[in-house]
């Protein structure tokens, strides 16, 4: 909003400027992830998606300062093409936004037009970029959308992206000495995500519930799915009964719970 509304009129600056403007010391220097529309002015197309612009109200083409600010050493991306072309052994700065808005869930990554890299090879570029600073260097790598997909009760995206995490930190393991290099995990807030009965061992975490291979059934005479959500938009809506799930295929990516 502070692009767009009267906040900026009334000096505050937007977190995107203030990102590409950092005064302390040489600047950021690395941002891997999305809102592109937030750098661009409204009267520049989207190199993705051609048929949006950007949201900027006051002209500004970020993307371009970050250049000219670094332009001996800086570099900008876009796209995986983009991306696999930044040469951590002579960029210093590097600016990449794969999406207007957020990033593609790691389920959909694959399908996405313009490509985006998984979070595991943004963490690891990073490290090799920053590394380059023999004095040190802190990395900020967050697993996003793992939080928007139990807000959308969509077990299949929240988990893909929990796994995208995983990886990540395994990754980011196999770079660094931890003798010398502190690593911390952690999350800022829980979800109401709950796994319900007794499946059977090696059963689809996304399945159905089923004890000694027989689909279990609840009070209601009805099967129920080994995930759930205690609250958010999958629920029953005022008072209608539960859905009978006997025919639905509840691995299917797009699911609620």
């Amino acid at each position: 909003d502070a692009v767009l509304g009267d906040q900026a009129k009334a000096g505050c600056t937007d977190i995107a400027s203030q990102l590409v403007s950092f005064k302390y010391g040489d600047g950021l220097d690395v941002m891997f992830g999305g809102g592109r529309q937030n750098f661009m002015p409204e009267t520049m197309a989207d190199p993705e998606y051609t048929d949006k612009k950007g949201m900027r109200k006051d002209g500004r083409d970020l993307t371009a300062e970050w250049l000219k600010r670094y332009s001996n050493s800086g570099a900008y991306a876009w796209n995986q093409e983009g991306f696999d072309k930044i040469d951590p052994k002579t960029v210093t700065h590097a600016l990449a936004l794969f999406e207007r808005d957020n990033m593609q869930f790691e389920a959909d990554r694959a399908k996405n037009k313009g490509g985006e890299p998984a979070l595991a090879d943004m963490a690891t570029k990073a490290i090799d970029i920053l590394s380059q600073n023999k004095e040190g260097y802190f990395l900020m790598v967050e697993g996003g959308r793992i939080d928007h997909g139990s807000h959308n009760n969509n077990a299949c995206r929240t988990l893909t992206d929990a796994v995208a995490m995983d990886k990540a930190v395994k990754a980011v393991l196999s770079k660094v000495n931890v003798e010398e290099t502190l690593v911390i995990v952690t999350a800022d807030h829980d979800h109401t995500l709950t796994i319900t009965g007794y499946p059977d061992r090696d059963s689809n975490i996304l399945g159905l519930v089923k004890e000694r291979g027989k689909v279990a059934l609840a009070d209601d005479g009805k099967p129920y799915s080994i995930i759930g959500y205690g609250n958010g938009p999958g629920g029953k809506k005022d008072g209608a009964p539960r859905a009978d799930l006997s025919a639905v295929d509840v691995t299917d990516p797009d699911f609620v719970q």
